[in-house]
C-alpha cells in the first residue's frame, strides 16, 4: 500500500525554502503515529531539510543520481517503480510518501492512501502541493483539530482511500 501524507494551507502551500511554513505538533504527533515502524521515501531535497534520517523508520530517497551520497541506514530508489516493487514486498505495510512536491506528483497516480492535514490558515511560502483529483478519491475519516496554545491554527485531520 503506498501512501501520501502532507499538510497544507488553506491555498495548497506546503513549504517554504525547504521546511514547513507553520508550527503545528499536532500534525507533528500524527505524522510521527502514523510513519513510525514504516518505510518513508522522500525527495533528496526533503531528505536535505532534515537534520537526520527519521528515527524509527526505514528511510528511502528517491533520485535518479547515480552518485547521491546518503548515509549508509538510508536507501535509495530510481523511480516510481521501485516504490511499487517496494510495495509489493511488504504487502501488509503502509509504504508512506512523505514529499516533497515532485515526488508528489510522481507517486500520485499509483497511491492507495492519502493522509492530509488541511490548516484553515494562509502562509506565505514557496513550493504547493499538487492538484489532486478527489473525484478519484473517498474520505474514509475525518477529525476536526483542536486550537489550543500549542496548535494555534484551525486544522483538520484527512483520510482517503482511492475509490
Amino acid at each position: 500500500m503506498i501512501a501520501l501524507i502532507w499538510a497544507e494551507d488553506q491555498n495548497g502551500l506546503i513549504g517554504n525554502q525547504g521546511q514547513l511554513p507553520w508550527h503545528l505538533p499536532a500534525d507533528m504527533q500524527r505524522f510521527k503515529a502514523l510513519t513510525t515502524g514504516h518505510h518513508v521515501v522522500m525527495g533528496r531535497k526533503t531528505f536535505a531539510g532534515f537534520k537526520r534520517p527519521l528515527p524509527r523508520r526505514t528511510n528511502w530517497v528517491l533520485s535518479r543520481q547515480p552518485d547521491l551520497k546518503l548515509p549508509p541506514e538510508v536507501h535509495q530508489l530510481a523511480d516510481v517503480a521501485a516504490i511499487q516493487t517496494l510495495a509489493a514486498a511488504h504487502p501488509d505495510e503502509p509504504i508512506f510518501v512523505i514529499g516533497g512536491a515532485v515526488v508528489f506528483a510522481a507517486v500520485l497516480p499509483v497511491a492507495d492512501y492519502l493522509y492530509r492535514t488541511r490548516i484553515n490558515a494562509r502562509f506565505d511560502g514557496d513550493t504547493w502541493m499538487p492538484a489532486v483529483d478527489y473525484t478519484q478519491w473517498q474520505l474514509v475519516s475525518q477529525q476536526v483539530g483542536t486550537v489550543d496554545e500549542k496548535n494555534q491554527y484551525p486544522y483538520e485531520f484527512d483520510d482517503f482511500r482511492r475509490r
